[in-house]
């Protein structure tokens, strides 16, 4: 490696080494997906007034807004503006650490990973105090960042392997990859975290375009999933994505560990029947993503909704104080 190479490599080591994510979580087919499925559990209110903030031809699942926030990521005109902002799509939470009773994974205290940003976002949506034009890049993140949080690989870290970065893939859907450093370290290699971020979509499409695959999906989601899934505790969200990534995705179908870091020549998932024994946790998180998106626009935008989830919650405590009370 030239030395000028070898420099950038190391500069780019010690700009992401331990991040969870600095890939582009389930492509834009992916978001698309999440967003088309939260359009359809959207009130008439924060319809609305989404459109007064998008424009009234525009929709939260074209690619240029439900991606966008990949897009600013490295753009320098965004630095300034919003400085940080490629933290805001992963959590560290590392899948290595021991299960006991004092285990607790704790985001980042000042807000600075998905979970904050989330908050944050949201917040500013629900802001009467927010010009306009500030809404809209509100909208922006809280479409894609929800999608974020369900890829279980943004959530998840394995020594210091940046979310499955750095665990090569050597053959995937027929085609065979050599392994190579220093492309690794350029993102050329595929990866585990490459495959979740957009080959599984493009297995779970097919030919089906994303939109239509939201529709598919949407019919599948059942009304009690539809209420489970249907809260705004974005540090839960982050912790199921760290159990699936931690029990599934950094392991084979058998139950067998994932190959570390750098493992030569990487894996081959066509081998271990990985992909389809995937494919429905693929199907559950974009679902999942699509309801819990819907909620968070709802609840910023729609006070009536807000006051009858709150009104609703309130009746919940009281009952299960009335039977704590009984017993």
């Amino acid at each position: 490696m030239k030395p000028t190479s070898l420099i950038l490599h190391l500069i780019l080591v010690l700009i992401l080494v331990g991040t969870a994510a600095p890939a582009l979580a389930w492509g834009p087919e992916g978001h698309e997906i999440i967003a088309a499925i939260a359009e359809s559990y959207l009130t008439p209110m924060a319809k609305e007034q989404l459109q007064a903030i998008i424009g009234s031809t525009k929709r939260i699942a074209d690619p240029e807004l439900s991606s966008w926030a990949d897009h600013i990521r490295y753009m320098k005109e965004y630095k300034s503006v919003y400085p940080g902002n490629g933290n805001w799509h992963f959590v560290d939470f590392n899948v290595t650490e021991r299960y006991d009773e004092n285990f607790e994974l704790r985001p980042d205290p000042n807000g600075n990973d998905v979970i904050g940003a989330i908050r944050r976002w949201t917040d500013e949506l629900a802001s009467n105090k927010i010009p306009l034009e500030h809404k809209l890049d509100a909208v922006r993140f809280v479409v894609h960042l929800v999608g974020d949080i369900h890829q279980p690989l943004h959530c998840a870290y394995r020594y210091g392997d940046m979310g499955g970065n750095m665990i090569p893939v050597h053959s995937f859907q027929g085609r065979n990859y050599s392994f190579d450093a220093e492309t690794m370290m350029d993102f050329g290699q595929p990866s585990i975290h490459s495959v979740w971020d957009e080959s599984m979509v493009y297995e779970l499409l097919g030919s089906t375009r994303p939109r239509i695959m939201a529709r598919k999906l949407q019919k599948e989601i059942t009304d009690d999933e539809f209420r489970k899934w249907s809260n705004d505790n974005i540090l839960q969200w982050a912790i199921d994505s760290y159990w699936r990534a931690r029990k599934e995705v950094y392991r084979w179908p058998n139950g067998d560990p994932l190959p570390w870091k750098w493992a030569r020549p990487g894996m081959d998932l066509t081998s271990e029947n990985y992909i389809d024994a995937r494919l429905p946790l693929v199907r559950e998180q974009l679902k999942k993503g699509g309801v819990r998106l819907a909620y968070m626009i709802n609840s910023a935008l729609d006070p009536d909704f807000l006051a009858e989830k709150t009104a609703a919650r309130q009746k919940s405590v009281e009952k299960a104080e009335e039977k704590a009370a009984e017993k």
